[in-house]
């Protein structure tokens, strides 16, 4: 069955990214918040090959790729609920947003 626009009859239609923006942020806060716990791993090992600047970007990096990772999980998730679940779209010749 092929989704259409209620307002025009267009089929030039996108998947409105609701949940994948909600879940991809929820997910790297999370993981960024895990991942700055754990970040002291990265300080210390950072620490051990350099003092000082070591330590700073030992731990920056932990909380960046804790980051990154949790947001690109989250992102993955709620990209799967928009096209499962959510199913709200844009027009993208009238510009209406309907749920199919």
């Amino acid at each position: 069955m092929s989704t259409s626009c209620p307002n025009c009859g267009s089929q030039n239609l996108r998947l409105k990214p609701i949940a994948t923006r909600v879940c991809g942020g929820i997910g790297g806060v999370t993981a960024g918040i895990a991942a700055a716990k754990a970040g002291t791993a990265g300080a210390a090992i950072g620490s051990a090959i350099c003092p000082g600047v070591g330590t700073a970007i030992g731990g920056l990096a932990g909380i960046v790729g804790g980051f990154l990772t949790g947001a690109l999980t989250g992102a993955a998730v709620g990209h799967a609920i928009d096209r499962k679940i959510v199913q709200t779209f844009h027009c993208n010749d009238c510009g209406h947003d309907f749920a199919a």
